[in-house]
């Protein structure tokens, strides 16, 4: 239920381009130049809610939440020590039917967005959290990393 991004090797800096976004499975800095007929696009996510962290302690208060290792978030971080990190809560949903998409050259690398050309129906899509426990969720995030003013 949260995204951390700083951006790409081929972004200059990062944004949310778009409220509504498929989750494109990518590899992590290895294979991603690999060539492959299609992908399956299984899930698609509503950003609902945005941080910015510039702030490192901040950042690791975040390790118990996410998936990958802790040194690996550290990385993010120094990653382009001039731009923020940034947190994106997200509300996600499972397609109906996971979708094949036809896998284009211009797909490959490390980037945060794609415009990805194949229509994916979202029609009967089913949100993977409720809505009391996605807000509850967020709440927690929010008091990790928001600073008291």
């Amino acid at each position: 239920m949260i995204l951390i991004r700083k951006g790409g090797i081929a972004d200059r800096q990062f944004g949310v381009e778009a409220p509504q976004f498929y989750l494109y499975p990518t590899y992590f800095h290895q294979g991603e130049n690999d060539h492959r007929a299609s992908v399956t696009i299984t899930h698609w996510c509503e950003a609902v809610r945005t941080w910015s962290v510039r702030d490192v302690e901040r950042v690791g208060r975040l390790a118990p939440l996410v998936s990958i290792p802790r040194q690996t978030l550290d990385a993010r971080y120094r990653f382009r020590p001039d731009q923020a990190l940034h947190i994106i809560g997200v509300r996600t949903y499972a397609l109906a039917a996971p979708a094949e998409v036809g896998f284009r050259d211009e797909y490959a690398g490390c980037r945060s967005w794609l415009s990805v050309d194949d229509e994916i129906d979202i029609s009967g899509s089913m949100p993977v959290l409720s809505e009391s426990v996605l807000q509850a969720k967020l709440k927690a995030v929010d008091s990790l990393i928001t600073v008291a003013v």
